[in-house]
């Protein structure tokens, strides 16, 4: 028989023992379909990742925003000093146009003749040939001074342009990240104390920690402040979308806080904190150092020592002390800010 004989009686052969099956009430291996509590997991890390995802956008064309502002500032300041420039040299223009149309009828060589001192008239000649130049160069310095007058003000004008889209743009993505947060919020609410507790320990669960835990610890002292600050805020303290304390904060908005407290200024954005100070491994972690996960990065969290970390996990759980071996999410590196 050739092969194509052989598939077809393999077929016809399939065909029969599913008959037989069913004849005799049996059924065939079914996959096993995901459970409810599966489902919704899914779903509410579905929506938290995108929501996650769509705020680190909110954080950095919130900064983009401020930067677009004093750069604004910076033109608006620059061209008032500018119009002053142009309005002097134009009170100058004037003069010497006038000037210009009171001497234009008198022909040197007249001048020459009909002088009783020519010795003089040459030092006057001299003199005068000196104010054309000085004249020619005020005519020059304000042409250029208007020119770029004109510059920064196509220039605002784009900043300005660029300004309002950026605007624009925060206040879609305000709408989005609050829309899957809300979405999530919802799919939350219709599961059991259990299913959210199986969700919680999914996250990681948490750990106990205690600032003694801090004594003697290698690290600098200001960075141990903020760890200090940010233990503080666990168990009396809320995830917020955008908040950076006293009482709420989303992730970045704690490490924020934390370093605020001692006199350190972050950005309020994840990827933007993970450009600040410099990278250290993950066997060289010391107490206040910003730990990141995702790529590209959406979250972060501080080491606090002895292998826990700190960190505004979601709105599910708020702030939380677990083990970083706990935390499911991909690890991206870390950050020393201080020392």
């Amino acid at each position: 028989m050739d092969g194509l004989g052989m598939k077809r009686v393999a077929r016809v052969a399939g065909a029969v023992l599913a008959a037989l099956l069913l004849a005799n009430g049996l059924s065939s291996p079914a996959v096993a379909e995901p459970s409810d509590l599966d489902k919704a997991k899914e779903q509410v890390k579905a929506l938290e990742t995108q929501a996650s995802e769509i705020d680190e956008d909110y954080d950095e064309a919130k900064i983009a925003l401020a930067d677009g502002k004093k750069k604004v500032k910076a033109l608006n300041a620059d061209i008032a000093k500018q119009q002053q420039v142009v309005d002097s040299l134009s009170d100058q223009v004037r003069q010497i146009a006038l000037l210009e149309f009171q001497g234009r009828g008198v022909d040197t060589t007249v001048q020459i003749f009909t002088n009783p001192d020519p010795d003089s008239l040459l030092s006057q000649l001299s003199t005068a040939t000196k104010i054309d130049e000085n004249m020619n160069a005020t005519l020059q310095e304000h042409q250029s001074a208007a020119a770029s007058l004109i510059d920064m003000k196509r220039t605002l004008a784009s900043e300005v342009e660029a300004l309002s889209a950026e605007e624009q743009r925060l206040s879609t993505l305000e709408t989005e990240v609050k829309s899957k947060l809300q979405q999530a919020k919802n799919l939350v609410t219709e599961l059991t104390a259990s299913q959210l507790a199986a969700m919680y320990a999914d996250d990681g669960g948490s750990a106990s920690f205690d600032p003694s835990e801090l004594d003697g610890a290698d690290a600098n002292a200001k960075a141990l402040a903020a760890v200090k600050y940010a233990v503080s805020k666990v168990g009396n303290s809320q995830y917020v979308w955008g908040a950076a304390g006293p009482n709420s904060f989303d992730c970045s908005g704690l490490m924020l806080a934390a370093y605020r407290s001692v006199g350190v200024s972050l950005p309020h954005s994840s990827r933007a904190q993970a450009g600040i100070g410099r990278a250290v491994s993950r066997d060289e972690l010391k107490p206040g150092d910003l730990i990141f996960w995702y790529s590209p990065i959406h979250h972060v969290g501080m080491y606090i020592g002895n292998g826990k970390i700190v960190h505004a996990r979601n709105t599910r759980s708020d702030l939380v002390i677990q083990t970083l071996a706990s935390y499911p999410a991909p690890y991206s590196g870390a950050r020393r800010i201080l020392g």
